[in-house]
């Protein structure tokens, strides 16, 4: 049996994904900002430490929090927790934890072409999510996973919930 962690996997395109992949009978253990906050890096250990022996075929990181205030009313603090949840923290994860991901792993990263087009939504989100397809980039350049990046557009509709077949077949 195949294992996956969706993080982010208890609401939205995260929810609809860890769905999908039981249907395809993987094991799914999909986290919530309760139980891995990608914010919060001091937590994480209290998240992985009994996924011990754990390794994951794939891991999605799919956590998202938008903060719809105009730009010039945010804190340092809400950009550098929207960087943190966004970009840094999947990077970091990762890093810390190589033998949770092994080299044959596929690591998905979900985007969204909205954010990073206009970034009306939530300017912290868009320059969050660009550095985010950076860093997407460069590990799939660098890194032995197989790096997907999805970018849906800003909806919310079932359509959009659903990954492309071929990330989930390989």
């Amino acid at each position: 049996m195949k294992n996956a962690l969706v993080v982010g996997g208890t609401r939205g395109i995260g929810k609809a994904l860890a769905g999908q992949l039981k249907e395809l009978s993987w094991s799914v253990i999909a986290t919530g900002r309760d139980d891995l906050d990608m914010a919060d890096p001091g937590g994480w250990d209290r998240f992985m430490r009994p996924l011990l022996l754990q390794q994951f075929d794939f891991v999605c990181f799919c956590a998202g929090e938008i903060d719809a205030f105009p730009w010039n009313r945010k804190s340092a603090d809400d950009y550098i927790r929207a960087y943190l949840i966004h970009a840094l923290g999947p990077v970091q994860l990762l890093a810390q934890y190589p033998s949770r991901f092994p080299w044959w792993a596929t690591v998905a990263f979900i985007s969204s072409v909205g954010a990073i087009n206009t970034g009306i939504v939530d300017l912290g989100y868009s320059m969050a999510k660009a550095a985010l397809d950076r860093a997407a980039k460069a590990l799939a350049e660098h890194a032995a996973w197989n790096v997907k990046l999805i970018r849906y557009d800003l909806v919310s509709t079932d359509t959009y919930y659903r990954l492309p077949t071929e990330t989930l077949h390989w």
